[in-house]
């Protein structure tokens, strides 16, 4: 898959990110990493969450889920992100050592919190490998999000007795989007079309039409101006036209998580 996503997923491994040049790019959606275990949060998610919403994108979080005290994780993610009712909230269950009962315990504590919040669940081999048949709590409480590196949807799999189909797919881990210099980023692919995403990503009943980027108009009468440099590996160009300094892909890392400490 080449093509940009309608959804990614980042965290403040990403970086410093500019919200409208992803939104031009087609992106609709984002989720960010909110918080891990019970005392990580990261620092970039009010900010990044702010400036993607005022772009024009749709906002998720998620909380890495750790072994043990699984309440207490996801007290401390809701307490974090302070969400409104109908909110989608996610699970990230991945990490080893996790069994179903942290699971079970993490979505009974946000149900507590507040029933009206949409719970997914962020999974691959994990969740895959614990689950041997239907599973009547998860399919009636939360929907998924597959975690699944290939290049064909024809080779994903996931436990259907459970989920009769995905809802979000994150099908890379290296992809590049417009607006993201800093690192490589996860592409989500979304069962469905355009305005069954918005309504899945936004609280219940507050999904909006979708608006598609405005493209910039044509300058009829401008003449066009090529311009190349040559420059030696080891020196760092800056190029600006107008005073608009242009964005140049610098280095790529792959980074997910965790971020603190077993």
């Amino acid at each position: 898959m080449s093509e940009v996503p309608i959804c990614i997923d980042v965290s403040h491994h990403q970086g410093t990110i500019d919200w409208e040049e992803v939104r031009a790019a087609g992106v609709l959606g984002m989720i960010h990493k909110a918080t891990e275990g019970t005392s990580f949060v990261d620092d970039m998610r009010a900010e990044n969450c702010a400036a993607a919403k005022k772009a024009g994108i749709a906002i998720s979080t998620y909380f890495w889920l750790k072994p043990g005290n699984a309440a207490a994780q996801a007290d401390f993610y809701l307490e974090t992100i302070q969400p409104v009712k109908g909110e989608r909230v996610v699970i990230d269950f991945e990490e080893d050592g996790c069994d179903l009962d942290d699971l079970y315990e993490a979505i009974g504590a946000i149900k507590q919190y507040d029933d009206s919040l949409q719970i997914t669940v962020y999974s691959g081999h994990l969740l895959k490998e614990l689950l041997t048949g239907r599973d009547d709590y998860l399919a009636d409480n939360t929907d998924l999000w597959l975690a699944q590196y290939t290049s064909s949807e024809d080779n994903i799999s996931w436990s259907e007795a459970t989920y009769p189909q995905w809802m979000l797919w994150q099908y890379s881990e290296s992809g590049t989007i417009p607006g993201i210099d800093d690192a490589y980023v996860d592409l989500d692919k979304f069962n469905g079309g355009v305005a069954h995403f918005l309504r899945w990503m936004h609280p219940k009943g507050h999904a909006p039409d979708p608006k598609p980027p405005q493209p910039p108009e044509p300058d009829q009468d401008v003449a066009v101006v090529d311009v190349a440099v040559t420059a030696p590996d080891d020196v760092k160009v800056k190029v600006s036209i107008n005073g608009v300094m242009l964005r140049k892909p610098r280095w790529r890392q792959i980074r997910r998580g965790p971020d603190v400490a077993t």
